[in-house]
């Protein structure tokens, strides 16, 4: 099944007793233009998303008479923590960001995906920082998950 129009109108709480499907993706491949997944239920998918919005946990990707496609986010490894204060807040992001790595929101925690050099990084900076199992849906900043710049620097 070729799926180009996703269906952004809908939530899944709208689908009544439609049944469902899920279609399992990483966090890093909301933003791609195209995937070729395979459903819980063994159905073959292809989404091209023209559109470029990125896929979003719990969209509905298609759906008739009978049965609804709906994105599952995977949850991942990953390294949060919850700021006490506002200047908290700021250098945790200003560490994270300037080791490029994607920063989320969720329920009042920062997530990252893991890496063991940051997570050592950020306990060294006095974080109290912690490992979790969780699903990244919220990044903060508005960016895509790809990085690159036309300047150079260095980071410690």
């Amino acid at each position: 099944m070729l799926i180009e129009n996703i269906v952004h109108d809908l939530n899944e709480q709208d689908l009544g007793d439609l049944e469902r499907d899920y279609i399992a993706i990483e966090w890093y491949e909301v933003e791609k233009k195209v995937l070729h997944k395979v459903s819980r239920n063994g159905l073959g998918i292809g989404i091209r998303n023209h559109e470029g919005r990125p896929l979003r946990d719990g969209a509905i990707l298609w759906h008739d008479a009978h049965r609804a496609l709906i994105v599952e986010i995977l949850p991942c490894d990953c390294i949060a923590l919850k700021p006490n204060t506002m200047s908290e807040m700021a250098k945790a992001c200003y560490e994270i960001g300037n080791r490029h790595a994607p920063l989320f929101m969720e329920d009042g925690e920062l997530l990252t995906p893991f890496d063991a050099p940051l997570f050592n990084v950020l306990e060294k900076y006095g974080f109290a920082v912690y490992r979790k199992t969780a699903k990244l849906k919220t990044p903060l900043g508005g960016y895509k998950h790809e990085h690159s710049h036309g300047h150079l620097h260095g980071h410690s």
